[in-house]
């Protein structure tokens, strides 16, 4: 038995969907979506237009889902009509169309909760399996590039939790570069410190069918860097915009190598390039781990504002 999960928020969770769908072809007979407690979700009865985005992330209480069942302080189940405030997670999508339940993983208890969580849900379904895919690569991220990245706390504490489990783990890295955070040439190098250093398990091939799919969810439940990887999928190569936290967007390279999903052993991408996760695991609140990540050099992306008017 599987655990399948979105590694940052948003809609890696929609995406992770490729790796559960190759798991099922080889014969595995239950795989469980999931992933964390982050959105990018404007407050309350705004809308977002052109000029009215999200900048800084929710890392919100999933606790607050109703319908939701918790495990523990960290963790919860989640159904097709699990909603806080009239908002749905990415994961109560997830559930809607792969087998009517998913789990959330609470960011707000540090590395160690991130930890504690997946453990709760690892014994609730009996799994022996937990692949956590990431979409884009800012994951990959030493703290060195020219360019800081955007969103690598949320990735980087929900490493920090993937090293702390009992069962066989994976990190992968879907969309390679789609999430623009990072030049082409410095991701390049930092995978490059991967698999010199071991980590590279291999690659998975999405089916044309599963790609679809997930084609289809992100019409349900839109998320801009998502999508670029069902036109990785599809070949659509080249420059393309993505609108994240600006109104004149980020251009995201997509190349071959964004179409496979790069597998690797999560402690080995810890020591070579992610190795500010591992700061990370011992904090036991949000504010905690963001004081660490400071500490490192980074921004953690929960410290910028929610939202930003760039109309004047």
């Amino acid at each position: 038995m599987a655990l399948v999960m979105g590694h940052g928020g948003g809609s890696d969770c929609l995406v992770a969907s490729l790796v559960a769908d190759w798991l099922r072809r080889l014969g595995v007979e239950r795989v469980i979506l999931g992933g964390v407690a982050c959105q990018w979700w404007l407050p309350v009865g705004e809308q977002r237009t052109a000029t009215h985005v999200t900048v800084g992330p929710d890392f919100y209480d999933p606790a607050r889902l109703a319908p939701a069942k918790p495990l523990n302080e960290h963790s919860v189940i989640v159904y097709p009509d699990s909603e806080v405030d009239g908002r749905q997670p990415h994961e109560a999508t997830a559930a809607r169309h792969f087998g009517g339940e998913a789990f959330l993983i609470s960011l707000r208890g540090g590395g160690t909760g991130v930890a504690q969580g997946l453990r709760a849900v690892a014994e609730h379904y009996g799994a022996d399996l937990l692949i956590s895919v990431d979409v884009g690569s800012d994951t990959l991220s030493t703290g060195k590039e020219v360019r800081p990245t955007q969103t690598s706390f949320a990735d980087h504490l929900t490493l920090a939790g993937l090293l702390q489990q009992d069962c066989r783990t994976y990190f992968a890295l879907a969309g390679y570069g789609v999430d623009a955070e990072m030049e082409i040439e410095e991701l390049d190098h930092n995978l490059s410190l991967a698999i010199k250093a071991k980590a590279l398990r291999g690659v998975i091939g999405p089916s044309h069918e599963a790609l679809e799919r997930v084609h289809d969810l992100h019409g349900e439940a839109h998320d801009p860097v998502g999508s670029l990887v069902i036109k990785a999928g599809r070949g659509d190569f080249g420059l393309h915009r993505t609108l994240k936290s600006n109104p004149f967007g980020e251009v995201a390279h997509i190349g071959p190598a964004a179409v496979p999903i790069w597998v690797f052993d999560p402690q080995a991408v810890a020591d070579s390039v992610a190795e500010h996760a591992k700061p990370l695991a011992p904090t036991t609140s949000v504010g905690e781990a963001e004081e660490t990540y400071r500490a490192l050099g980074r921004i953690p992306e929960t410290s910028l504002v929610r939202t930003v008017e760039f109309r004047r």
